[in-house]
């Protein structure tokens, strides 16, 4: 299995490979390898491609959706050499970004690991526009720890121009305005987070009340509530397990930054709580009711792994705290917690189909033209459709 055997290599790289900055380049190098090389996967690429042949080929078909315009300019620009020359384009820069982010810690080749242990299958090959906000606000986060807020507010800005989500980060900011406001907000995505277990379909219609009629987010959000597999409904499944075991490292993790001083940076404890409680509202409580909104508490995880790490090594943003009793329990449950995130995707049968079906470009070297992604396109929507996912198909 491709996946599979691309996060061993991952490992056995991190592993053997001592020189770090050597490493750091060589797991850059096969990530963008296993992205740009990957023949047309998952089931998004489906809605990605149909896009692309509209704009391109002027084959539309009557459930066309127009996406960001920063998305929507790749796709002029590099659309007419092909549809797989944007998944390269959009893998290239995605790394290029991710890459930065890793330099400023000890050990960068394990920040990268630890981002596509996560991400890998759910936003960097299924979520191609998210990837990319995910990504420039990854690179972003140097600029919030340094206090520049006009290169930070830039960067969210164009990150929203491919995925609107991305606007959230703007309260990542509030620490650089006022630490005592940031943690109001902080704690307030916690609270809120538990009023959606009990409020979710009530509060999702307010918003929908209120956001621009026509709007990329008011389409989304109205398909969301419209389609059965989308409502909010409570699912407490195994990741459970691994979610309880995050939010019990942060707490440790935290209070560690605390007691020993560990932040280089003025209000860099502040920023982590507030990235971290994104994390926890959205991606852990309120994914709960509705996996969908799990999205927007993607944008706090680096904040999470960037909390983590100081069990592990330093980094610009904090020192390393040294466990003087000997091998912690910490870095054995960060550990355990990335190597199952690995094994998450396949816990579900969407995913599950998606990944053991997965092929790649030199073997089907001969089926990237047009005509033949449309064809790949229908068999992928009819095999979907036998494991109960044709509502995810407009072909």
């Amino acid at each position: 299995m491709i996946y599979l055997l691309f996060f061993f290599a991952l490992f056995m790289i991190c592993t053997f490979l001592t020189h770090r900055r050597q490493a750091l380049y060589v797991v850059s190098a096969l990530v963008f390898l296993f992205l740009a090389l990957t023949y047309p996967s998952g089931g998004d690429w489906i809605g990605y491609f149909l896009h692309y042949d509209c704009m391109v080929n002027e084959q539309c078909n009557n459930g066309f959706i127009m996406f960001e315009p920063g998305y929507e300019l790749i796709v002029s620009l590099f659309g007419y050499l092909g549809f797989q020359t944007i998944i390269i384009f959009i893998a290239a820069v995605n790394v290029i970004l991710i890459l930065n982010f890793a330099k400023h810690f000890e050990n960068g080749s394990f920040v990268i690991v630890a981002i596509m242990c996560m991400f890998l299958w759910s936003v960097y090959v299924e979520a191609i526009r998210q990837a990319l906000a995910l990504s420039i606000v990854i690179f972003g986060i140097h600029s919030l720890f340094l206090g520049r807020k006009r290169k930070f507010i830039t960067l969210v800005l164009f990150a929203s121009t491919f995925h609107i989500t991305a606007l959230i980060c703007f309260l990542l900011m509030t620490p650089l305005f006022s630490k005592k406001l940031s943690k109001i907000i902080s704690y307030s995505l916690l609270i809120f987070s538990s009023f959606f277990f009990a409020f979710s379909e009530t509060i999702l219609s307010a918003l929908l009340a209120i956001l621009p009629e026509g709007s990329i987010a008011s389409e989304k959000l109205s398909f969301y509530l419209a389609t059965e597999q989308y409502r909010p409904q409570l699912s407490i499944g195994s990741g459970t397990i691994l979610d309880i075991i995050l939010i019990f490292l942060i707490c440790v993790s935290f209070k560690r930054i605390k007691k020993y001083m560990l932040a280089n940076y003025n209000a860099a404890n502040e920023i982590l709580l507030i990235g971290c409680c994104l994390y926890i509202s959205f991606g852990i409580f309120i994914g709960k009711m509705m996996p969908v909104m799990t999205r927007i508490g993607w944008y706090g995880f680096p904040f999470v792994i960037v909390l983590l790490y100081i069990n592990l090594g330093y980094s610009e943003y904090f020192k390393r705290y040294i466990n003087k009793r000997g091998c912690g329990y910490s870095k054995l449950l960060i550990a355990f917690y990335f190597l199952l995130q690995i094994l998450r995707p396949l816990t579900y049968d969407y995913s599950y189909y998606n990944i053991m079906h997965q092929d790649t470009l030199l073997n089907r070297f001969d089926a990237l033209d047009d005509a033949s992604l449309r064809q790949s396109a229908k068999r992928k929507c009819f095999d979907l459709g036998k494991i109960g996912y044709g509502f995810l198909c407009s072909i």
